[in-house]
């Protein structure tokens, strides 16, 4: 018992600490008050919550499909926050570390400081939601069961607590990496991340039969097994999934095509700026 709920807390909150801690790390690296990150977690708390306490009547609406089309809104939602993000930093990525440190502390327009820093509080507030919403959901089926519940929260509690841990480790590696190769990779991130989440939305619609099923394009699972740890890690980083089909495939470059597209013409812009 307290070992299942430690792995089901740490898949849940994993994700969620990655997208947490990059972010905070954006906001030191680009000189922005952290205090956002207070309300991006009352709001993903107050969410969660809320999507747990009417788990049932959200399932039982639109026909038995509410649960799959909340979840598709919250991941498509998410990857608009990452685009947002992605705009809004790429204009950093091809400055010289002089011409990076004063663009980000100086030269950013108020209105785009508040639209990036709106952008964010919607990313960790809607991941916390649907990730803490599945927490409640899974502690609040042992709330008549007194001997499982202590050993549920606890399992909880450690699960955690090692996603937190986690969470700091990453914070303060990317804290010491320069500006320059954290905006790198923080925009490599995005891509990934926003794949991998319109991977979960089409497999959503595959569920409820929005979109027409298929055989999965290739299975990797020998490789690597979506439940073994390298599986969930994979699948909290980028979305992994060991045998997609080709509709979740074609979700996949919908979502990180915009992406390329403007971190090409930055590129562009800036090498044409320089002939």
């Amino acid at each position: 018992m307290m070992v299942d709920a430690i792995l089901l807390v740490l898949r849940e909150v994993l994700e969620a600490a990655l997208i947490i801690t990059i972010l905070m790390v954006m906001s030191r690296k680009l000189g922005f008050s952290l205090h956002w990150i207070l309300v991006a977690l009352v709001m993903g708390t107050l969410s969660s919550w809320a999507l747990a306490h009417y788990a049932y009547t959200i399932a039982d609406a639109l026909g038995g499909t509410g649960q799959e089309w909340t979840n598709a809104l919250l991941y498509f939602m998410v990857v608009l926050a990452f685009i947002v993000i992605a705009a809004f930093i790429a204009p950093l990525l091809f400055n010289t570390p002089h011409q990076l440190r004063h663009l980000a502390r100086e030269d950013t327009p108020r209105l785009n400081r508040q639209l990036l820093v709106a952008a964010a509080i919607f990313a960790v507030g809607l991941s916390l939601a649907r990730e803490v919403a599945e927490i409640w959901i899974y502690l609040g089926g042992f709330a008549q069961q007194p001997d499982k519940l202590e050993s549920a929260l606890t399992g909880g509690a450690i699960g955690l607590g090692i996603g937190a841990s986690l969470g700091a480790i990453t914070y303060y590696l990317l804290v010491f990496i320069s500006v320059r190769r954290f905006i790198y990779l923080l925009f490599s991130f995005l891509i990934l991340l926003s794949g991998g989440l319109a991977t979960q939305i089409a497999k959503q619609l595959l569920q409820i039969g929005v979109l027409d099923s298929a055989a999965p394009l290739w299975d990797t699972s020998r490789l690597v097994n979506e439940h073994s740890w390298l599986g969930e890690l994979l699948y909290a980083l980028i979305g992994y999934d060991s045998s997609p089909s080709a509709i979740q495939v074609i979700f996949y470059w919908l979502a990180v095509t915009p992406l390329i597209v403007i971190g090409i013409w930055q590129w562009r812009r800036r090498k044409l700026a320089h002939a």
